[in-house]
């Protein structure tokens, strides 16, 4: 009769250190990633909330270098495309005083109607 040599058991621990090694590479690469999808799920929210506004604020600027408004505060309307398809926003112009003016732009609310922007402002002299 053949007698079978003794098996010491060292496959056991390298398959749990290799185990240890991979849990342990695997939390850190998760948090890496979930850091980066925090940092581009922001990115994301931040296009997606100016793709509107700052346009409308361009051409609300554009205006303002036509002329004054009749009023302070002026609030007018106008449709920019976005990739959502086209949406109303409110332009309001209010003067600062010394021909300062701040330009505030923002998405329309669903029961609020403003004026159509002009193409541009006919009055020479502030409000």
């Amino acid at each position: 009769m053949k007698r079978t040599p003794r098996r010491s058991g060292y496959a056991m621990l390298l398959v749990l250190a290799f185990l240890v090694m991979f849990f342990s590479a695997l939390s850190l690469a998760y948090s890496q990633l979930a850091a980066l999808i925090r940092a581009e799920t922001a990115r994301a929210k931040e296009l997606q909330r100016d793709q509107g506004c700052v346009p409308a604020l361009a051409r609300a600027l554009a205006l303002l270098e036509t002329g004054y408004p009749t009023a302070s505060p002026y609030v007018c309307g106008v449709t920019i495309d976005t990739a959502a398809g086209p949406k109303p926003f409110t332009v309001t112009f209010t003067s600062q005083g010394g021909g300062n003016w701040s330009v505030r732009s923002a998405p329309t609310a669903a029961n609020e109607y403003p004026v159509p922007m002009p193409i541009l402002f006919t009055s020479p002299t502030p409000p």
